[in-house]
C-alpha cells in the first residue's frame, strides 16, 4: 500500500501535461479578455499609447492560447510559445509602467482636480501643491507594485513552463507510442479506439473506475498500470462503438 501511495503521488508526464494545458488555457484567455477591456477603456480615453500596449498584451495572451492548442495537437513546440508569451507580457507591462513613471507630470495632475475637489481643499485650507509629494509617492507606489508583481508572476510562470518541458515532451512521446503498441497487442480492434484513448491520456482525462482497476491489477506499477488501462478503455470504447 505504501508503494502504491508513493507512486500515485508522483507527478507523471501525463499529469504534468494536463496541468500545463489546463492552466495555460485559463491564464491565456484571462489575459486576452482583461487586456481587451483595458484597450477599449484606453481607446475611449484617447490614450493611444495605452491602446498600443493593450494590443501587445492581447497578443501575448494569444501566444499562450496558441501554445496550448499546439500542445493539444501533440506538438512539444507549444511549450516554447508558453514561455515566450510570459516573457513578452512581462516586457510589455514593464515598458508601460516605466513610461508612465517617466512621463509623470505633477503640475498636470493638479490641473485635473475637479472644482469640487479644489473647493474641498480650499475649505480645509490646504494648498494643492502641498499634496504633490503624496501624489508622487502614490504614483511611484502604484507602478512600482505593478512592476514587482509582473516580474514575480510572469517571470515565475515562464520558469514554471520551462521546467515542465521535459515531462511534457515525455507525455507527448508516450502518447504517440501507445497506439502502435496497442495495435500490435490486439490488431483486431479498430485503430480509432486506440487513437481516442491516447488523446484522452495525453490530456490527462482518465476514466476513474477503469484507472482504479488498472492500479489494482498492476500492484501500483506505472508501466503495467498504463498498459492495463489502455486495454480496458479500448474494450469499453469498442463495445460502445
Amino acid at each position: 500500500m505504501a508503494k502504491l501511495g508513493k507512486k500515485s503521488a508522483t507527478l507523471t508526464p501525463e499529469k504534468a501535461l494536463a496541468g500545463v494545458r489546463k492552466f495555460s488555457r485559463v491564464n491565456g484567455w484571462s489575459v486576452v479578455i482583461i487586456a481587451s477591456l483595458g484597450t477599449l477603456v484606453s481607446l475611449l480615453m484617447g490614450d493611444l499609447f495605452g491602446v498600443a500596449i493593450g494590443l501587445l498584451v492581447v497578443g501575448a495572451g494569444a501566444m499562450e492560447v496558441h501554445g496550448n492548442r499546439r500542445l493539444g495537437r501533440g506538438e512539444v513546440q507549444g511549450m516554447n510559445w508558453l514561455v515566450r508569451s510570459q516573457l513578452a507580457l512581462l516586457a510589455f507591462v514593464v515598458v508601460y509602467a516605466v513610461s508612465r513613471l517617466a512621463s509623470f507630470d505633477g503640475e498636470m495632475a493638479l490641473t485635473n482636480l475637479t472644482p469640487e475637489m479644489a473647493m474641498a481643499l480650499n475649505e480645509l485650507q490646504i494648498d494643492p501643491r502641498d499634496l504633490m509629494p503624496l501624489i508622487k509617492l502614490s504614483v511611484w507606489g502604484l507602478y512600482g507594485t505593478v512592476i514587482i508583481v509582473t516580474c514575480g508572476y510572469q517571470g515565475g510562470l515562464s520558469l514554471f513552463y520551462r521546467g515542465r518541458i521535459p515531462l511534457v515532451r515525455k507525455a507527448l512521446e508516450n502518447a504517440k507510442r501507445r497506439p502502435a503498441m496497442a495495435t500490435v497487442a490486439a490488431p483486431s480492434v479498430d485503430q480509432r479506439f486506440y487513437d481516442a484513448v491516447a488523446a484522452e491520456m495525453a490530456a490527462g482525462d482518465h476514466n476513474p473506475g477503469l484507472w482504479a482497476r488498472a492500479l489494482a491489477e498492476s500492484d501500483g506499477e506505472e508501466g503495467r498500470c498504463q498498459a492495463i488501462y489502455i486495454r480496458l478503455r479500448v474494450v469499453e470504447l469498442s463495445r460502445v462503438g
